[in-house]
């Protein structure tokens, strides 16, 4: 909790973390097969299974300023890959999950994220997203404040589109469109991703 320090959840959603270890450290579940990876404490499973088709951990970044840790995310895919553009270019289910470290307003990491969108999408892109960006937008500040071991997941579903949720909890309704999703996984794993050291994690890269 940063309750005495105030300005440092704005940069830890905001900046880039310099001096991430990236390195993933694969451990066999108790009572089974099942893999998990673990970044910075927080754990993920090697598989989960995302509108009945199961999905595999492409990769693990941390997030965050100095000595402030954000959030670490974990990008499933149903084929994985070091590519960025054949991730981005992928019609089938994902998931974007964040694992929050950090006390911190969910309105932080919303303008982070349209932020970058503003910044690098080009201007027919933004005008085709912009009513499904402010749904979108109007759904994460709805998460409020977020807690250290709170699970966010931006999950995208064929056919439904880019659903929103917090503990298992869907807020709002899917917002259709695999442009939507692709605009938002850009941020993470794009060629002007918000964290290039968190974009080499989540592609896999461990280098």
């Amino acid at each position: 909790m940063f309750t005495s320090h105030r300005q440092a959840p704005t940069l830890a959603w905001g900046r880039t973390f310099a001096g991430v270890c990236l390195t993933i450290v694969l451990t066999g579940a108790l009572g089974g097969g099942v893999q998990a990876a673990n970044l910075e404490g927080q754990q993920f499973d090697d598989t989960v299974v995302l509108d009945k088709r199961k999905l595999q951990l492409n990769g693990l970044g941390l997030r965050g300023v100095a000595w402030v840790k954000a959030f670490v995310a974990g990008l499933y895919v149903t084929t994985p890959s070091r590519d960025a553009t054949q991730l981005l270019s992928d019609t089938g289910p994902r998931r974007l999950r964040l694992k929050i470290m950090l006390q911190a307003p969910s309105s932080e990491l919303t303008k982070s994220l349209l932020r970058r969108v503003r910044r690098h999408e080009p201007p027919e892109v933004q005008a085709r997203l912009a009513e499904r960006l402010t749904l979108f937008a109007q759904q994460l500040d709805g998460l409020g404040e977020l807690m250290p071991g709170d699970v966010v997941d931006m999950d995208y579903l064929p056919g439904k589109g880019l659903v929103l949720s917090r503990n298992g909890q869907v807020t709002g309704k899917p917002l259709m469109g695999d442009d939507l999703y692709r605009a938002i996984l850009q941020i993470f794993v794009g060629e002007h991703a918000i964290d290039p050291r968190m974009r080499q994690g989540l592609l896999g890269v461990t280098t």
